[in-house]
């Protein structure tokens, strides 16, 4: 992935942080967070978020989740994984989403993440879309430390990886023959903006 977009990662989790994560905009909270990045010379789109925090309140190891897109890659992404603090290194990690199988995460991508206490591993990018659009999803860390399980998002709850994850898959696909199945016009590209339920 272009070392511009890690710099612009770095950048955002860096302001992420002074605010307290708390950069939900007036929006719907997922277009601050989400970085969408058009170099028309090249004609290639890169779309990323640095990690946020799964659903698990004041956890001192929530885990943190972030990703890249690149229209060169479109059926990959880059996972970006760590936890809060950053203190416990991630190996690998599962997740979990109705009604698919567990996903299991291993492969680490070529270039490391420039942001510390973060592993960046590279994963289809079906996996993006089944965890953002399951009926519930949990994420499991294997890390040196333990086995660190969380929720993501539920029938009632969701987190701000959740949405950013949604909202990325949604930039990515905006206009391609993808849109329409997953449902993202009417999520996104209605009247009503999309509204987290994260602080609800």
């Amino acid at each position: 992935m272009k070392q511009r977009l890690w710099q612009a990662m770095g950048a955002v989790a860096a302001v992420l942080a002074l605010a307290g994560c708390a950069s939900a905009d007036k929006k719907g909270g997922t277009e601050a967070v989400v970085q969408v990045n058009v170099d028309n010379a090249r004609r290639v789109t890169d779309i990323g978020f640095a990690p946020q925090a799964v659903e698990c309140g004041l956890v001192a190891h929530c885990p943190t989740l972030g990703v890249q897109w690149s229209s060169e890659t479109p059926n990959r992404a880059i996972l970006l994984v760590g936890t809060r603090g950053g203190k416990a290194k991630v190996e690998s990690l599962e997740f979990n989403a109705r009604p698919h199988a567990p996903l299991r995460v291993r492969s680490l991508a070529k270039q490391g993440s420039d942001l510390p206490g973060v592993t960046a591993f590279v994963v289809p990018m079906d996996t993006i879309e089944r965890v953002a659009f399951g009926k519930d999803a949990w994420v499991r860390l294997y890390t040196d430390d333990g086995v660190i399980e969380e929720l993501m998002h539920n029938g009632e709850r969701s987190s701000r990886a959740s949405d950013a994850f949604k909202r990325l898959v949604y930039e990515a696909y905006k206009g391609t023959d993808k849109e329409a199945p997953q449902g993202l016009l009417q999520m996104f590209g209605g009247d009503k903006p999309y509204t987290p339920n994260y602080d609800k």
